[in-house]
């Protein structure tokens, strides 16, 4: 008695594309995160080099991550926005604004200013 030998699932052309799909999805996927990587790069090389360009202030940063990138202590940050001494280290600038009720472009300004009276003078090195 023979037996064939059982059919694939898929038939070998329907093979081929699924893995040129797999394929491209997977190209995608790395110049998508290899571009994000990419600029956060710049970003770091830029703050590294004491390029201090207020414009790249967000809503997301905490004061944590402005005293490290920025250069400004976070009790000042506190004192010059008006919140407790202490305490909700991982709430974003945006965040505290929405607690506290503190107008977001006026608090924009004062971490600004903030960032700009830190800064070290042009063309000095770190």
């Amino acid at each position: 008695m023979k037996s064939s030998p059982p059919k694939p699932a898929f038939p070998k052309r329907m093979r081929r594309w699924l893995a040129v799909l797999a394929l491209l999805i997977g190209l995608a996927l790395v110049v998508g995160f290899g571009w994000r990587a990419w600029k956060q790069v710049q970003f770091n090389q830029r703050v590294a080099s004491g390029e201090v360009k207020v414009e790249t202030l967000r809503g997301w940063m905490t004061l944590a991550y402005i005293e490290r990138a920025y250069g400004v202590p976070q009790a000042e940050l506190r004192q010059a926005l008006g919140l407790p001494a202490t305490g909700f280290d991982d709430r974003s600038v945006h965040e505290w604004g929405a607690v506290t009720g503190l107008d977001p472009v006026a608090a924009r300004h004062t971490v600004e200013e903030l960032i700009l009276k830190h800064a070290p003078p042009s063309g000095s090195a770190k």
